[in-house]
């Protein structure tokens, strides 16, 4: 409980951003040191790793960074400083070696999905899945071009890009929300709670890949306004809508499903409560018939016998 309360305090002392890194960089980071704070260097910088990232590019960003969190500037902050320095430090001695093991660790990916094609072809299409995110899969083959390597692209390229991705994302949002909804309906009218168990499951993987996918496409366009070198106010509050409108819509999705889980929770409860209640009103029931039943042979008994004992007939 204690160390939840220190982090909260931390979280709430300085504004803590998303940075979604691959499994190969998470493998390969796995001995590189903490900063004072207990977070990954690449984390504090906000630098989403690939096996081409130069220590020009974390310099960059880092200088990018003292700027915007200086004391003198609002939000800034001395402690927010001295992390920023200790994690620069510690990439400036470490990135060489990490970039290695990254390579080291992508050639073992590899390697295995050559030796397990079926494998791949699953991941494959359990990504394209969680990218659509079950809704308009039939544009999962254009959104896998779109995420392909392109050229440099001008400002207003990227701002009309942004656009659509944003429309994009409400559309998709807006049907996840109202698809989960409706599935929970369903399950609680057939009163079916292997299906409400089903729908949880299918909608928290779902989400978590759709809200990973999203953290990809916003990292890449912001990468793209980060490596235009000088940037203008108007590529400031650009990149600053990016990741607010990817925190905005996570969180979107996070209250609406566990709203909606709580609301299932609910139902399976109310079915088990009432299927518990049915199976104790049968038990009474059947006891107290065949009680009814015993005593009343029993009585008809008694009466036979008194009556050969006593009248003689």
């Amino acid at each position: 409980m204690w160390r939840l309360r220190s982090a909260l305090a931390r979280t709430s002392r300085c504004s803590v951003r998303g940075v979604f890194q691959t499994k190969a960089f998470i493998a390969a980071s796995k001995s590189l040191p903490s900063t004072p704070e207990g977070r990954n260097p690449y984390d504090v910088l906000e630098i989403t790793v690939t096996d081409s990232t130069s220590l020009n590019d974390v310099s960059r960003q880092f200088r990018d960074l003292v700027v915007r969190n200086h004391p003198d500037q609002p939000g800034g902050s001395h402690e927010k400083m001295s992390e920023l320095n200790a994690a620069y430090q510690i990439v400036k001695e470490h990135h060489n070696a990490v970039i290695q093991r990254l390579k080291e660790c992508e050639a073992e990916a590899r390697t295995g999905e050559s030796r397990h094609p079926h494998r791949s072809a699953r991941s494959r299409s359990d990504e394209k899945l969680g990218r659509s995110s079950g809704v308009f899969r039939r544009n999962a083959k254009t959104m896998e071009q779109t995420a392909a390597p392109r050229r440099a692209r001008s400002l207003q390229e990227i701002e009309s890009a942004w656009a659509q991705y944003k429309e994009d994302a409400g559309r998709v949002v807006s049907g996840m929300c109202n698809r989960y909804e409706l599935a929970v309906e369903k399950g609680c009218f057939f009163r079916k709670t292997s299906m409400l168990n089903d729908i949880t499951v299918r909608e928290r993987w779902l989400r978590k890949t759709y809200i990973k996918s999203m953290w990809e496409e916003v990292h890449e366009l912001r990468g793209e306004l980060l490596r235009r070198g000088a940037r203008s106010s108007q590529q400031s509050k650009l990149a600053e809508e990016m990741v607010a409108f990817a925190s905005s819509t996570q969180r979107k999705l996070n209250d609406d499903f566990q709203r909606l889980t709580q609301m299932s929770m609910h139902s399976q409860s109310h079915l088990f409560l009432q299927r518990l209640l049915f199976a104790l009103l049968t038990v009474v029931l059947f006891v107290k018939f065949w009680q009814y039943l015993l005593s009343g042979l029993s009585r008809n008994l008694l009466t036979v016998r008194f009556r050969q004992g006593i009248l003689g007939y």
